[in-house]
């Protein structure tokens, strides 16, 4: 068997197209032409104006990672040439002298007792748990303290005393050393925030004593030969100078995490001091990362770097040399992610948060860093530390002695939304601009069109069957306008003339209709008057359990013999009306009256447990109505009733001449009771006594009908 589904398929368009209006089609060639000329503009224009701008975005970035690197580069030359000025003015030669001699009068002297108890205080105190905390492990305060004289007496009045010492000029104890210090300290402090520096120290050659600091940290007073910080960076630059250092010249040390810093970063740059060819001591300015962090970062602006930009120093020990921008940022934020990407180990970031960087701490993916070095300026698009793919501009810097890269990098993200951006406008542009067109056109094809749709629509209305009065209006009123072409305008002529006729024709279908519709009311119950209505035809249902009611009406044949007919109808109308009223009343439905019978019947349309004693209830309510009626008219009428309760089949028969009726064996044994049941008594089946209250008034009926007369009062039975 063939498969229907390609047929299905091929019929689709086909119908589609055949379906569709002339005006429509009209409209879509003009917003097809529209589109397609749109589309490819704009594929064009996507396409150029992505590439220019991914074009200025990389011009931009390795602008940006250009001038930053040249600005590091100028401020490591200036570091370098301000020690160098230092180191060659006669002024700073007589300088380290005199601080060497006055540190020797302080050497000669043995310290106080305060001054002793004071440097231990602190150590113990305040050094040592500071560097325990950096360190991770606990930290011997006797190992940290100076040995000489001097350098316990100049700590115990300018360390001890001060929150921050570089604002001690004098101490007040009266030394030779503290008297130079109050001339020339402000001086040397000035040459320091120049240079930006943290600290700039004088150091003497013999033990390489640091003879003067502006900072006056735990370094200040010690030998870097064979003091506590004898291993350091400092200490290891200074003893590369040798004893005959020429003048002029400068050594620079990388960042290292530097002791008497508390563990902070440290750079160094020295140069020699020389009087008359002699080395007279050094000249050494310590820098920490915040000014090359500031550089970096733009004073924590990022111009031109957008939202995720960033500009950082990294060394080839693949560690940073300045601070991550989502570190400056959102401190929290940025540890919580460097955690997540295991960007750094756990010891790393435990120093980034007590430290308060990222310098020497976050480590950066090796192969960009040895790209950065060994290669010239480039641009390429890769993953950056914290695993985000990034367009990265990266260079060496050309500092002597220094192995660092300038690394300037943005999210491929950001990069593209710019794009996304125009793209998404340009849509909404294109998408606006449709949908004036389509407006446009469709009203174009509809003035050009309008004689037809007008027409159509009248037609449709004829082949659907639709009353144009009552459903559409506007569309049968619609004449063609006069300027229309005469075929359109005597076509129109032609169709309204038929429509009038077959409205006629329909206002009498609905008028026949509706006298149906009301006659069904009065004879039928409401549910199957509904469902009449509704077009069911030879329904049937049979009802298990149900009660009927069969009133046989006696005493309208004297009154036709004598011919009062209208006053029997009037009787019989005045009769079923009330009966009707009182069978509402009840819960119980009309079913039919056939001549001088009345049969009612519960539970055959809605479904009653008491169905029993509310047919009952009925008959008993007529008894009292026939004999008021009797009373009032003066026409002696009475009714015998019969009641049985069972299985019914009712329903709906007769095709087209519908007849709601009710049959089957309790019907039947209800109409034989009514016959038999004398005037004015109620005979209820066997069946019907069992689902009746017991305190009812019930004799067993003489006769051989097997049935039961009802004596009692329907207040007496408990039916309300």
């Amino acid at each position: 068997m063939p498969d229907p589904a390609p047929e299905a398929a091929a019929r689709f368009p086909r119908g589609f197209i055949r379906n569709t209006s002339v005006a429509t089609r009209l409209s879509l060639v003009v917003v097809l032409v529209a589109l397609i000329s749109l589309a490819i503009t704009s594929v064009v224009g996507l396409v150029r104006g992505g590439d220019l701008a991914q074009g200025l975005l990389r011009d931009r970035l390795t602008s940006i990672g250009a001038a930053r690197a040249d600005e590091v580069e100028r401020y490591v030359s200036n570091v370098e040439r301000i020690a160098i000025a230092q180191a060659i003015s006669p002024s700073t030669a007589r300088a380290i002298e005199d601080f060497t001699a006055a540190y020797g009068e302080l050497a000669a002297q043995e310290p106080s007792a305060d001054d002793l108890a004071a440097v231990d205080d602190l150590y113990v105190d305040v050094v040592a748990p500071e560097l325990t905390d950096v360190r991770g492990r606990p930290v011997n305060a006797s190992s940290l303290v100076p040995q000489q004289p001097a350098g316990i007496h100049l700590q115990a009045n300018y360390v001890v005393p001060a929150d921050d010492p570089s604002l001690i000029n004098d101490a007040g104890d009266g030394s030779r050393w503290t008297e130079l210090h109050n001339s020339l300290h402000p001086s040397f402090s000035e040459v320091a925030i120049q240079a930006g520096a943290d600290d700039l120290y004088l150091i003497e050659p013999g033990n390489n004593t640091i003879v003067y600091s502006t900072a006056k940290n735990i370094d200040f007073a010690t030998s870097l030969r064979t003091g506590p910080h004898s291993g350091s960076a400092l200490a290891v630059m200074i003893s590369s100078f040798g004893d005959d250092p020429p003048a002029g010249v400068v050594a620079i040390a990388d960042f290292t995490s530097y002791t008497p810093a508390i563990g902070a970063p440290s750079a160094f740059v020295a140069s020699p001091v020389l009087d008359d060819g002699t080395l007279v001591g050094f000249v050494v300015l310590r820098f920490g990362a915040q000014a090359l962090t500031a550089i970096a970062t733009d004073d924590a602006t990022w111009t031109g770097q957008g939202d995720t930009g960033e500009t950082f120093v990294v060394a080839g020990d693949n560690l940073m040399r300045t601070d991550a921008r989502g570190f400056l940022e959102d401190r929290n934020a940025h540890m919580q992610r460097v955690t997540e990407t295991n960007a750094a180990t756990d010891e790393q970031i435990r120093l980034m948060r007590l430290l308060g960087t990222t310098v020497l701490l976050q480590p950066i993916e090796n192969d960009d860093v040895e790209a950065a070095l060994a290669g010239p300026p480039e641009l390429v698009e890769t993953t950056n530390y914290l695993g985000a793919d990034v367009l990265q501009a990266r260079r060496a810097l050309e500092i002597e002695g220094l192995d660092w890269a300038m690394i300037t990098e943005v999210d491929q993200v950001e990069i593209e939304q710019p794009i996304a951006d125009f793209a998404r406008n340009l849509l909404i542009a294109i998408a606006l601009f449709l949908v004036t067109i389509t407006f446009l056109a469709t009203r174009w094809a509809g003035r050009l069109l309008s004689p037809v749709r007008i027409i159509s629509s009248k037609l449709r209305s004829v082949r659907a069957g639709d009353d144009t009065d009552d459903t559409d209006d506007e569309a049968s009123e619609a004449s063609v306008p006069e300027n229309s072409a005469s075929e359109f305008v005597e076509l129109s002529g032609d169709i309204d003339t038929m429509l009038a006729t077959l409205d006629e024709r329909r206002a009498d279908v609905r008028s026949r209709a509706e006298e149906r519709r009301l006659l069904l009311r009065r004879l039928l119950p409401p549910q199957a008057a509904q469902r009449a209505e509704a077009g069911e035809q030879n329904v049937i249902d049979q009802v298990a359990h149900a009660s009927i009611a069969v009133l046989a009406i006696r005493g309208l044949g004297p009154l036709l013999q004598s011919g009062s007919r209208d006053d029997a109808r009037l009787l019989l109308d005045h009769f079923v009306e009330e009966a009707d009223a009182l069978a509402k009343q009840r819960g119980v439905e009309r079913i039919r009256l056939t001549g001088d019978s009345y049969v009612a019947g519960c539970g055959t349309v809605r479904p009653h447990i008491d169905h029993a004693a509310r047919t009952v209830a009925f008959a008993l309510d007529v008894e009292d109505l026939v004999t008021d009626l009797s009373d009032d008219t003066g026409h002696p009428i009475s009714v015998g009733i019969g009641v049985d309760s069972g299985p019914v089949t009712v329903g709906l028969t007769g095709g087209a001449g519908l007849v709601y009726d009710a049959w089957g064996a309790t019907v039947q044994r209800a109409a034989d009771l009514a016959r038999v049941a004398e005037t004015g008594t109620v005979l209820v089946s066997a069946a019907a006594r069992s689902q009746l209250p017991s305190t009812l008034d019930i004799d067993a009926q003489a006769s051989t009908s097997g049935a039961f007369v009802l004596r009692g009062r329907r207040d007496e039975a408990g039916v309300t």
